[in-house]
């Protein structure tokens, strides 16, 4: 029987290798514009390129370190192809069709198809890692979008080669804002019996859907612009609009989708090269247009009719702004992030923050060490931010502050049925979450071996499979984690693992404590700020205060300062002033400028005995300061943990770490009795 098939096959490529040899030797192509394209493929395949129309041998295969080489290149594409592909997918994949993305080059690099139908699509080299090009393969739906840079279907017997005219393939490129083609997307079928003309649907599908990829890449690249939208109908303005115009404050136009260049080039003779040529409006009346409403109506100066427009402003993006501490203008305000509680005024601090942004869209994973309330969640959304990655998910884990027995399921979802008591439809763990975006993992050194094993695994293959599930997942993060511990000192010590450690310290930022920066006193005037804008007023801080502030030496860092600015808030009444008396009991000065100590309270605190050798850098001061806290509270945990900005789970965790046991008790603080600290909690 296989030797039946194989002559038949045999005897098929046979067949057509003479028709398309008979074909370009004649020039019996249809006219068609389609056709014509088909045609010129044929005859560059053959007459140029050389190739065997009668081959059956499958597509070119890269080599699995040259397909990761080549989807680390093109990241921007996977992202923001990503969802598009998903959705196509999701209309197309039960027909029998898979959905494949190619890069400039011709080598598909992301693939989504039928779990059923993989080994098929393989056989037919529809999977990532297959190379399609005109001067290897001959005629098919990517090698043409790739000459000529124009949707097409090449159907069946289209095709160039033998082996692959059992397919089906509808192909559209992605073209960059700059007019440079950046990818193909292609929509592909397996034995596909049916008409050319049963494609059509498809073709519309796989246009439009490119079309979607290219105007998010423009309005990623164009945030810190302004940027118009517009469509014929109101209705559909914010869904799906047909024209994108991003300028500047000047006006000029500095880019524009695929549709606009299209329309307009029908309509002038040269495309207007600012605002006012094209609305008879300047920038800024379009701009008080937009303030004025949400959705307001432009004319063109050029017959299309009438479009409904929405302006959206400029982003602050964090890559516009000069962090370089050498050469800082003069009186220059460091710049403040409110959404992400972010003061860049100290040198160092900006610094790294420079850095970060440079190197945030290599695919280099980032570690920031630094002591407790340094502002590391702030730093690594900040970073987030002002990436390529800034539209998508940002999720931030606490290593330390989930259970152990918990945090394997948090982290890496489970799959229905999973175990008792799981969730009916399973659970998408936090790293599928992060899928597209940034993943941050804080306090990545209380995590347990097992659980940095499962994590390598996941950063070296790029999946993970959920609990209770055979099942991979693909899963495309950025990576930032965070801690105050010695991570290299925990590897020599056998707590942390060596190959882990290496695969997250691509780039590593200590992140310095507030007694070290440099602007501190703009971080009291942001906090301030923040206050009033949240609970509508200001007081003022007296100088006696300020000292008090500007001598403390702030172990808690950030955090602590923003919090104890809250309690003075709370406490100072508007519009008053905030005094020395209002700041927390800690912060009380000496005359002396020393940091003072808690006032007594009752009973007295001895210190405590303690051996501190098996303590990392700054922790001496963290233990310090928390007994100091625990004091002025008169050992209430929960008190405590909320002038400490902490969680109780937190504090009970420092405190057996630290040894730290209640006043005239041997016990550790789990099992203090009930009687004492918590029983005001």
């Amino acid at each position: 029987m296989h030797v039946e098939e194989a002559e038949m096959t045999q005897s098929y490529a046979l067949q057509h290798a003479r028709r398309v040899s008979s074909v370009v030797d004649q020039a019996s192509f249809n006219e068609a514009a389609a056709q014509a394209r088909l045609f010129r493929s044929w005859t560059r395949s053959l007459n140029t390129f050389r190739l065997d129309p009668g081959n059956t041998s499958g597509p070119r295969v890269i080599s699995a370190a040259e397909l990761k080489d080549r989807r680390s290149s093109a990241e921007a594409l996977l992202r923001f192809s990503n969802p598009v592909v998903e959705r196509l997918h999701g209309i197309v994949g039960k027909a029998g069709y898979c959905v494949l993305v190619a890069d400039a080059d011709g080598a598909l690099i992301d693939f989504r198809g039928q779990e059923d139908r993989r080994r098929e699509y393989r056989q037919h080299g529809l999977y990532h890692g297959r190379y399609f090009t005109e001067d290897s393969e001959g005629t098919s739906g990517v090698a043409c979008v790739l000459a000529d840079k124009e949707p097409i279907t090449v159907h069946t017997e289209d095709h160039f080669r033998a082996a692959f005219t059992c397919l089906t393939c509808t192909a559209a490129p992605i073209i960059s804002p700059s007019g440079e083609l950046t990818g193909v997307l292609d929509v592909s079928a397996v034995r596909n019996s049916e008409n050319r003309d049963s494609q059509e649907l498809i073709y519309a599908w796989v246009c439009q859907a490119a079309e979607m990829i290219e105007n998010a890449c423009l309005l990623h690249d164009t945030s810190h612009l302004w940027t118009l939208y517009l469509h014929r109908s109101q209705d559909y303005l914010s869904l799906h609009p047909e024209l994108l115009i991003a300028f500047d404050d000047a006006g000029n136009i500095v880019a524009m989708n695929r549709q606009t260049k299209s329309m307009l080039s029908a309509l002038y003779t040269a495309i207007p090269a600012n605002v006012q040529h094209l609305f008879d409006l300047n920038a800024g009346q379009v701009i008080d247009l937009n303030n004025g409403m949400e959705m307001f109506p432009l004319r063109l100066t050029r017959g299309a009719g009438r479009f409904f427009a929405s302006l959206r402003p400029p982003r602050q993006a964090l890559r516009t702004i000069s962090l370089s501490p050498e050469h800082p203008a003069a009186g220059h305000a460091p710049r403040a992030l409110a959404s992400d509680h972010l003061v860049i005024g100290d040198p160092q601090f900006s610094s790294h923050l420079a850095r970060a942004l440079k190197i945030v869209d290599r695919r280099i994973p980032m570690l920031l060490q630094g002591e407790t309330g340094t502002g590391k969640e702030a730093f690594a959304l900040a970073v987030h931010r002002g990436s390529l990655r800034a539209s998508q998910a940002f999720v931030a884990v606490n290593c330390a502050a989930i259970p152990d027995t918990l945090i394997e399921s948090e982290l890496f979802g489970y799959a229905e049925g999973a175990f008792t008591g799981a969730k009916r439809k399973g659970l998408k763990g936090k790293i599928l979450q992060a899928h597209g975006g940034t993943l941050f993992l804080d306090e990545i050194g209380d995590m347990a071996l097992p659980l940095q094993t499962r994590l390598l695994r996941v950063l070296a293959e790029s999946e993970l499979v959920p609990l209770g599930s055979e099942q991979s997942v693909r899963v495309d993060i950025n990576l930032i984690c965070a801690t105050h511990r010695d991570l290299a000192r925990m590897v020599s010590d056998g707590t942390f693992r060596e190959d882990l450690y290496y695969r997250l310290t691509g780039a590593v930022f200590r992140l310095p404590p507030l007694r070290d920066r440099s602007d501190l006193d703009e971080l009291v005037d942001f906090f301030l700020a923040e206050e009033t804008e949240a609970h509508g007023s200001r007081p003022a801080l007296s100088a006696e205060a300020l000292a008090c502030i500007r001598r403390y030496r702030w172990p808690g860092n950030v955090r602590q300062l923003r919090m104890a600015l809250r309690y003075a808030c709370a406490l100072a009444a508007a519009p008053g002033v905030i005094a020395a008396e209002h700041l927390p009991d800690y912060l009380r000065c000496a005359a002396d400028g020393a940091m003072a100590a808690p006032q007594p309270v009752s009973p007295p605190v001895a210190p405590q005995a303690f051996d501190s050798a098996g303590l990392r850098p700054g922790e001496h001061l963290e233990r310090e300061h928390i007994v100091q806290m625990l004091a002025c509270h008169h050992w209430r945990v929960k008190e405590t943990a909320k002038a400490l900005g902490m969680s109780r789970a937190t504090i009970y965790r420092k405190m057996a770490r630290y040894k730290i046991v209640y006043p005239g008790s041997a016990s550790l603080p789990g099992s203090a009795p009930s009687s004492q600290a918590d029983e005001a909690d």
